[in-house]
């Protein structure tokens, strides 16, 4: 799995379903945390047949967003000597410049891609994708469950008896679930007065991936993962993602304990964001790492500008 942010939580966006159509119970009473986790619980996967009237005289444009941005990797290093046809391995430190969409089709259910410019073409290794694509619910708000597919894998626009266009077998499916970090154990983990924290587990499944070992592809790859991210101020923030594998055999070199990440994330249109992330073979212990990996220098840095039509 060359990209495993497709793990990682999703900086917080918008809510993609207006607070107006948010049913709500007139009370004196606050809500218990029980009373909000079943809210976001029951009202997970939520289809709002409704939204379809609404939206029906607007533009087929509306609910499309995007970003176009500009990665820059802190190192430069030899491709990897993997056999030509792996379509995963490590993430190599090639510059580019990336076009985001993401479609909103009704609620929180969403598809989205990712189209990618190399700037040394002859950087791109087999694992580089061309695009990326993935599509499924995520609610923004806490207690809520999450379903999406991912396939960061090396996909191509023009297929070959090696490579295919895609191979959906090798994308992941993950099934999460958000909560907040709430008081007391919030007040201990912060140090400003907005700040918050926002946590999500996920259980992802590959169906097909590439062994290293064997330098074949074997089935079944499965990881627990929990991602937190802190919200300093503003807009402020930093993120890390700790992942268990199920079977440790399933591990490869380029494979994470855990990933990081921090910087300044804006949703909203016309913004600017800049951020650094680390995806690279990270481990606990520092002597079990591949070489070339999980240093800070194999990170990279990411600047995008957000839109909307």
């Amino acid at each position: 799995m060359s990209e495993t942010r497709k793990h990682a939580p999703a900086p917080i966006s918008p809510s993609l379903t207006p607070a107006s159509k948010i049913s709500t119970v007139e009370t004196d009473e606050e809500p218990s945390e029980a009373d909000l986790i079943w809210k976001g619980v029951s009202s997970s996967f939520h289809l709002p047949i409704e939204e379809w009237e609404e939206n029906k005289d607007k533009s087929f444009l509306h609910g499309l967003s995007g970003n176009l941005g500009f990665g820059y990797p802190l190192l430069e290093t030899p491709a990897a000597n993997i056999p030509a046809n792996a379509t995963n391995g490590p993430s190599n430190t090639n510059m580019t410049t990336t076009l985001s969409l993401k479609y909103t089709i009704l609620g929180n259910w969403f598809v989205s891609g990712t189209l990618y410019y190399y700037w040394d073409a002859d950087q791109q290794q087999p694992w580089n994708p061309d695009f990326t694509y993935v599509f499924g619910y995520s609610d923004w708000r806490p207690y809520t469950f999450s379903l999406m597919y991912a396939n960061y894998g090396g996909n191509r626009f023009k297929a070959t008896d090696e490579q295919p266009v895609t191979n959906f077998n090798q994308g992941t499916w993950s099934l999460g679930w958000k909560f907040p970090v709430v008081d007391p154990v919030k007040s201990w983990l912060t140090f400003t007065d907005e700040g918050a924290i926002g946590c999500q587990i996920d259980f992802n499944y590959t169906p097909e991936y590439f062994d290293l070992a064997t330098t074949s592809y074997m089935t079944g790859h499965k990881t627990l993962s929990l991602g937190c991210k802190y919200s300093i101020f503003g807009n402020w923030y930093v993120n890390g993602t700790a992942f268990y594998y199920f079977d440790s055999a399933q591990k490869q070199p380029w494979n994470p304990d855990y990933t990081y990440g921090f910087g300044y994330f804006d949703w909203r249109p016309g913004t600017i964001t800049i951020q650094y992330n680390n995806y690279s073979g990270n481990r606990w212990n520092s002597s079990d790492r591949a070489d070339g990996t999980g240093r800070f220098k194999d990170g990279s840095i990411t600047i995008a500008y957000s839109f909307s039509f």
